[in-house]
Parts: structure tokens; C-alpha cells; sequence
């Protein structure tokens, strides 16, 4: 796991190297993430808590590619009550494009993003892990504070995961603060 988010920071780090200065534009994010759990057992808890982070790079007019990270905490997978595991969604490691609409000090946003989702689950055996096909679709507010600060009000996400027993549908609220570097 370690191996796959070194070699995507290495790759978003390689593009904003590689853009023309025109298009240097970079973003970098961090905050507090909460994930809701939909469709959990009973004896599983619905919703955790965590941090988000990531990189965006402008390129074209409203257009630029994103890095999303994310690691949610507190719901312990425990054997459903049917025998099948349910993997409880930790890790997430997406990237896509993002679309922007640049006003004077708001800059709403929307993105479609893809990528891996590591969840665990408890079986018979014991705890494994597994990593699953993971998609977000959503978008957000960010707001500015500085010229090289901006708020992330809020960003919310459709997140879908794809693990082996059962494909998982949830959503993800996220806040935190941007910085921004280049000429914007």
C-alpha cells in the first residue's frame, strides 16, 4: 500500500515539474474527513472519522488534475450476521479530473475521480485486507482567505467501492484548508 501512494505522489509531483510555467498552478490540501457507511450491518458502526488530503494542478482554462487521499478510522469490521465478510472502507487513493468555476474569492468545483480503496473485514480466519476498485463523484466550495491560503468549506463525495462480497456506496464530507502556489 505504501508502495502505490509513493509512486502517485512521485507521479503528481513528476507532472508539476514537467507543466509549462504558464500552467503552474499548484494546490495542495489538507483536513478532517467523515465517511457515512451505507447499508452496514447491525453490529457494524455507520459512519467514521479521519483525515484528506491531495494536490491539484491547473492546466487549461477551468481544467486541472487532482490526487485525492483519504484514511477514515474508528469502525471495526466484525462478521456479519450471514457468514459474508464486510470490508469497512480505510485507505483511499483516487485521481481525476476536476473541473473549476474561478470567481473573484469562491471557486466552486466539481470531479470525477478513480482509483484503489483498502478496507478490512473480519472472517472466520480473522481480519484481512483487500484492495477494491473505488470511484468518487462530487465536488465543493473553496473559499479564499490570503492570497496563498483558501478555505475548503466543504467538499462532498459519492464513494463507491467494488470489494470482492459486496460493492459499497457511501458518502464522504470533507473541510479543511489550500495552499496555493504559482500565479492563480
Amino acid at each position: 500500500m505504501r508502495k502505490v501512494l509513493t509512486f502517485g505522489s512521485v507521479l503528481v509531483f513528476l507532472a508539476v515539474l514537467s507543466v509549462p510555467k504558464a500552467y503552474s498552478q499548484v494546490e495542495l490540501y489538507g483536513g478532517y474527513s467523515h465517511l457515512s457507511l451505507s447499508g452496514t450491518p447491525s453490529n457494524i458502526g455507520s459512519s467514521s472519522n479521519g483525515w484528506a488530503g491531495g494536490a491539484y494542478l491547473h492546466l487549461l482554462g477551468p481544467w486541472g488534475i487532482e490526487a485525492d487521499y483519504s484514511n477514515h478510522y474508528g469502525v471495526n469490521p466484525s462478521l456479519t450476521l450471514g457468514g459474508s465478510p464486510y470490508y469497512v472502507p480505510r485507505l483511499t487513493q483516487l485521481y481525476g479530473p476536476r473541473f473549476t468555476l474561478a470567481l473573484p474569492r469562491i471557486h466552486p468545483y466539481v470531479h470525477a475521480l478513480a482509483g484503489t480503496v483498502n478496507g478490512t473485514a473480519q472472517t472466520f480466519t480473522g481480519r484481512v485486507s483487500e484492495n477494491a476498485f473505488g470511484m468518487a463523484f462530487g465536488g465543493g466550495l473553496n473559499v479564499k482567505a490570503t492570497r496563498h491560503i483558501w478555505l475548503r468549506l466543504v467538499q462532498v463525495d459519492y464513494l463507491r467501492a467494488q470489494f470482492t462480497n459486496n460493492s459499497q456506496n457511501d458518502t464522504r464530507v470533507s473541510a479543511g484548508l489550500i495552499f496555493r502556489f504559482g500565479e492563480w
